[in-house]
């Protein structure tokens, strides 16, 4: 039996849940399947036109080569590795139940971004308040992101969503400023003026956490 695991982010893999919700509609016979190795030699313009025909295969080489930003946009979003992991596995749910709205013509990663923009918004709207008091296990970064700042990663976590979204999906996410733009539905110039609050938030947020050592 082939191991059709990808490399997790964290310890545990946010994807067993849906993939084992669409493995049940494979065997039902309701969706193709190519093969590992020709899902992994295709352009992910490719794998988005095949997942959206419903193969299985190009949409779990669409989640391996997407889930390391996807999680680390996640993490520095809510700042707790479970929550994180619930909203890597929402967004790819998300994703797979609206791959039939994606227009193949336009590009896809605004038209993703977005959709992960707005499913975090969400997220946090609707998420229990937890206590201040966390385990040091709860509130750690995970291993992509414990080169930052401690005072840097929280003074990001406590940024408006309005800052932290554009500032998250440029610099972490790797979105040119058009496509922020684009997943935001923002113009360009409002992008830039918000990352430049946003770095201004930054900057004093952590002199202040310098003078207060």
């Amino acid at each position: 039996m082939r191991d059709r695991r990808g490399p997790a982010p964290a310890t545990a893999d946010p994807r067993r849940g849906y993939l084992r919700l669409m493995h049940a509609e494979v065997r039902a016979g309701t969706l193709p399947m190519s093969t590992p190795r020709e899902a992994a030699g295709l352009q992910a313009v490719q794998l988005v036109r095949a997942a959206t025909g419903g193969d299985l295969d190009a949409f779990e080489e669409l989640i391996r080569r997407m889930q390391r930003r996807v999680y680390g946009f996640s993490f520095q979003h809510l700042r707790d590795l479970d929550e994180a992991q619930d909203l890597t596995q929402e967004i790819f749910v998300k994703l797979y139940r609206n791959l039939d709205r994606f227009d193949q013509a336009r590009p896809f990663e605004p038209w993703f971004w977005k959709l992960a923009a707005n499913t975090a918004i969400n997220y946090r709207r609707k998420r229990v308040p937890t206590p201040t008091d966390r385990s040091a296990d709860d509130t750690a970064a995970p291993p992509a992101q414990a080169q930052h700042d401690p005072a840097l990663v929280d003074a990001l976590a406590e940024l408006d969503p309005s800052y932290r979204l554009p500032l998250l999906l440029h610099y972490y996410a790797d979105l040119s400023l058009e496509q922020v733009a684009m997943s935001l539905n923002l113009t360009i110039p409002a992008i830039k003026s918000r990352l430049h609050r946003a770095r201004a938030l930054l900057r004093n947020a952590l002199a202040e956490s310098a003078e207060a050592r």
